[in-house]
């Protein structure tokens, strides 16, 4: 999980950029207009094709994701010790998730509440039929561990082998890095960028 961390060391300096369109209203995702249960899928979907179909407008992740992370950070106010420490409540997770799939609107702020948020985004990305960060890449980021032992040049290595990663998928990895290093920048004390690693490595990994 390490080239998580870097890449949360390298959003923070990013993260300023990001504020204002992130507070913005966000439209949600199924609303494209798409009829068939095929185009409103969003969970177990690639993720080019779910990018493809369900992005908003200037921005080059799924519309789900943006959704879910502008909820968080404008009612969790990203200084919650516990913010990932709660599962949601298993059966609101699954009709969220069934709402979405079906392409109906879903308004967060009314129907759900910030550990079933988190759950969703975590069960999205858990989902993927290929992991965000792709398991043909896996092994070579762990052997750069084995490679190298100055932190320089492992940064400096991993850094461009993150940059092979599939376009929406580096896109993808870092939106959520710049997302979880502005929650790590509010709550140094309970929310390292060791402590998210540790949370969401698996499910960038699978």
């Amino acid at each position: 999980w390490e080239d998580v961390r870097f890449q949360l060391n390298c959003g923070e300096e990013e993260v300023a950029e990001e504020e204002a369109m992130r507070k913005s209203v966000s439209p949600l995702p199924g609303n494209e207009g798409e009829g068939s249960a095929s185009t409103a899928r969003v969970f177990g979907v690639p993720l080019e094709e779910v990018t493809h179909v369900h992005t908003v407008s200037g921005h080059e992740v799924p519309a789900l994701v943006k959704h879910i992370v502008d909820y968080i950070e404008e009612h969790g106010q990203l200084d919650l010790e516990g913010l990932f420490l709660v599962n949601g409540n298993a059966e609101r997770v699954d009709w969220l998730r069934q709402r979405y799939d079906s392409g109906e609107e879903v308004e967060l702020e009314k129907e759900a509440d910030l550990a079933s948020a988190v759950s969703l985004l975590r069960l999205f990305l858990q989902e993927l039929p290929e992991p965000v960060i792709p398991t043909a890449l896996q092994g070579h980021i762990l052997q750069l561990y084995q490679d190298y032992s100055n932190e320089e040049e492992l940064c400096r290595n991993l850094k461009y082998l993150l940059q092979q990663l599939p376009h929406v998928n580096y896109g993808l990895l870092r939106f959520l890095c710049r997302f979880l290093a502005s929650v790590a920048s509010l709550q140094p004390d309970s929310w390292t960028v060791g402590a998210l690693a540790a949370v969401f490595g698996p499910d960038i990994f699978q």
